[in-house]
């Protein structure tokens, strides 16, 4: 590989995992995501998919809709449930990861998200009406399938 391509990857690694903690850190504190982080992560997949053509577009364009669309699902469904920012965040993660690595991503955030809330309940740190931040764990599964996904699924679905 070039090792321009090489650096511009590294930078765009170091991009990603940023703008993922700034987004953790704000909604852990305000509950919300401002558009802008959730712009930046959709501008760091457009690079991502200037730089690697894998996944392929029409992969990336699945990804956008994939678990954004049952979120914004919910979200109508059930009021306070999901966020808008959760809702742009895993559309412009999907676009980042495509549809295979954030399907994995979103089923980390919601795995790590319900661990969370059932701690928060058992030790009456929270109600059962209570809202928390949903961002951080979604992101950490977005962190976690952006470097991993390959091996991640590879182990799930290979496994005899």
């Amino acid at each position: 590989m070039n090792s321009h391509l090489t650096y511009l990857r590294l930078l765009l690694d170091l991009l990603v995992i940023a703008v993922l903690a700034i987004i953790s850190y704000r909604d852990f504190k305000t509950n919300e995501i401002p558009d802008i982080f959730n712009l930046s992560l959709l501008v760091l997949g457009v690079a991502a998919a200037l730089l690697n053509p894998m996944p392929s577009l029409i992969n990336r364009l699945i990804g956008l809709v994939a678990v954004s669309l049952p979120l914004l699902a919910v979200s109508l469904l059930m009021k306070n449930a999901i966020g808008g920012g959760d809702i742009k965040l895993m559309a412009a993660a999907g676009f980042l990861l495509g549809w295979q690595s954030v399907l994995l991503a979103a089923a980390i955030g919601i795995t790590l998200a319900g661990a969370y809330a059932i701690w928060l309940l058992a030790t009456k740190k929270a109600g059962p009406k209570e809202v928390f931040a949903f961002g951080p764990a979604l992101c950490f599964g977005i962190a976690c399938s952006y470097f991993f996904a390959n091996p991640i699924l590879v182990w799930l679905f290979n496994r005899s």
